[in-house]
Formats: structure tokens, sequence, C-alpha cells
């Protein structure tokens, strides 16, 4: 009885702190969403962005191009169709529900340039120029809802531990590598990226969640 009662003292002090912890998280990030609106740029925005673009070459050109491309909406939606049918043929319903809540956030990230209603630099360096808003980052968000997704997921999947961390390590390199591409191609400032992975890191805490809720209920 009393072994019984201190686990779930402890317990209960866990989720305490997780709470506690996430709403901090979550004002944090309402925070530097205001801040994007109230300004700008951040500072050291413009300066880190120049350096980005002093590294520049021909390879690093074809690179930025490529993650890009990952972006377009013809690419990935298609790609997340598939993955998604693959889960439900697989019987994972709790998965396909992460995947489809984080499609969710990123359209909700989306809706978010509109009202912080950041312009983009003019620092852009390939033709033709792309206009529309720039905070947070498109590219970079869907990298860290999607990326994370699956990082998690081949946790679950993956049993080899050496296979597992490579592929998760992989996928975290892309996930960082998109948004430096997105700053060297000058179509965002580094504060548009740092505010992609933010709420990307915040909204993964939950869509994990959800998705662990899913799956007990079942």
């Amino acid at each position: 009885m009393i072994v019984e009662t201190i686990a779930s003292i402890r317990t209960f002090r866990g989720g305490s702190r997780r709470a506690y912890l996430l709403g901090l998280g979550t004002l944090a990030t309402l925070a530097l969403y205001f801040l994007a609106w109230a300004y700008p740029t951040f500072p050291g925005d413009e300066s880190a962005l120049v350096k980005f673009q002093g590294l520049r070459s021909d390879w690093l050109d074809d690179t930025a191009i490529w993650f890009a491309s990952l972006g377009l909406i013809w690419v990935f939606v298609p790609a997340v169709a598939v993955l998604m049918g693959c889960l439900v043929l697989a019987r994972r319903y709790a998965d396909t529900v992460m995947m489809f809540a984080g499609l969710v956030v990123i359209g909700i990230g989306n809706g978010l340039k509109i009202i912080v209603d950041r312009p983009r630099p003019e620092y852009q360096i390939l033709d033709p120029l792309q206009s529309g808003l720039s905070f947070p980052s498109g590219h970079s968000l869907l990298a860290v809802i999607l990326g994370g997704i699956l990082v998690y997921l081949v946790g679950h999947w993956v049993r080899p531990l050496l296979l597992r961390r490579a592929i998760q390590a992989s996928l975290i390199v892309m996930v960082v590598g998109m948004g430096a591409s997105r700053v060297y191609l000058g179509l965002h400032w580094p504060s548009d990226v740092i505010g992609s992975y933010v709420l990307g890191g915040m909204a993964l805490v939950g869509l994990i969640g959800l998705r662990n809720a899913v799956a007990t209920a079942r």
C-alpha cells in the first residue's frame, strides 16, 4: 500500500512537472511570435544571413534548391499520402492520427504567417524572386513536423540500434539543413527558422501525446 502511494505521488509530480514545462514552453512560443509581429527582424538576423550567403558556391546553391523542392506541395503531399495509406493498411491508426494532426499544425503555421505579417528579406540570391510572408518559415515547420514524426516512428519500427540511430540522425540533419537552406537562399531571416523550430518542437510534444492517447483508448 505504501509503495503504491509513493508511486502515485511520483507519477503525479512527474505529470505536474511536464505540464509546467509545457505551459512555460507555450508562453515562450507566444512571446516569440508576438515579438515577430512587433518587429520586422530580430537582433543578429541580418548579419547572420549575410554570413550564410558569404559561403555561397555552386554546390551549396544546388543543395539549397534541392531542399526547397522537398517543400513543394506536389512533392510532400503525395509522399505523406502514401505514408498515411501504408499506416492505415498496417492498422497503425494512432500513428495515422498523429500524422494527420501534424498536417493540421503545418496549416496553422501558414495561417500564423498572415497574422505576423513579416515581409521576406531583400537578400534573395536566385531568380525568380519569391513574394509572400516570412515568419514562420513554412518549409522549416514542415521539416520539423514531418521529420520529428518520422524520428519517433523509426524509434518504434527499426529494431537494429545502429540502423535506427543512423536513420534518426539523417532525419535530424535534414531538418537542420532545410532551415539553413532557407536562410542561405535569402528567403527567410534566421529568426523565421527559429520560430518554426520552436513551434514545431512544441507541437511534436502534443502530437506524440495525442498519438499515445489514441493508442491507449483503442
